[in-house]
């Protein structure tokens, strides 16, 4: 694939990534992630593509009862030919042995998801971790340099699934915040890898269009 628009920008030819979990957020980062070129693609998912999926995340309906795991693989390798994928249909847990890649991703949708993740991640030492959230209309993400880490194990460990809004099963995606979700994360992956993210919070309330990033400072 020919990456002369954006190679003056940044070069993620070098740069491997795990992302975990590859629905509203996952599976339209890891075609942006494929399309900026990154070299190495590990994705995890243990469930299967829906038809209540399609609508809200990037699958098609011919994936329908497919690993989402596998949908996905397929579909880059028709966007993008230079990206190695590794799949693997399970979902993460504490004893996981994720493959050791740059930066590391989680878009699952419960804090307990996270912690055990969070975990993997911690013995695999990532040079970043991304924490990504999405609500309809509403996107947060937790930047972490695994250098300066303990904020976000603080903050991780004070929260549990019981502070998630409980809002009904007709208002909980839109496939436009997954969309843009993928492209702050494509962003952050363009900063890493060109030196200048810092670690912090973003925070982006897509109906009200407000925009915010919290720096957090840099102590263990």
């Amino acid at each position: 694939m020919d990456h002369t628009r954006h190679i003056g920008i940044f070069n993620a030819q070098k740069f491997s990534v795990t992302l975990i979990g590859l629905g509203g957020i996952g599976a339209f980062t890891a075609l942006t992630l494929a399309k900026m070129g990154c070299g190495e693609l590990v994705v995890y998912d243990g469930d299967t593509v829906e038809e209540v999926n399609i609508p809200v995340q990037l699958h098609k309906h011919s994936d329908v009862g497919m690993p989402k795991s596998l949908a996905i693989d397929l579909t880059i390798h028709e966007f993008a030919d230079d990206v190695h994928v590794y799949h693997h249909n399970e979902r993460v847990a504490e004893e996981t042995l994720l493959t050791p890649t740059h930066i590391i991703i989680s878009a699952v949708d419960s804090i307990n998801a996270r912690k055990k993740i969070w975990a993997a991640v911690k013995r695999t030492k990532p040079l970043w971790y991304l924490d990504s959230r999405m609500a309809a209309e509403y996107f947060q993400m937790y930047i972490v340099d695994m250098e300066n880490i303990q904020w976000y194990e603080d903050t991780l460990a004070n929260q549990d699934d019981s502070q998630i809004p409980d809002d009904p099963c007709t208002s909980k995606a839109t496939i436009y915040t997954g969309a843009m979700a993928a492209g702050h994360i494509g962003a952050t992956v363009r900063r890493v890898i060109t030196g200048q993210q810092s670690t912090g919070i973003l925070t982006h309330n897509i109906f009200s269009g407000h925009l915010e990033f919290l720096l957090m400072s840099l102590s263990n």
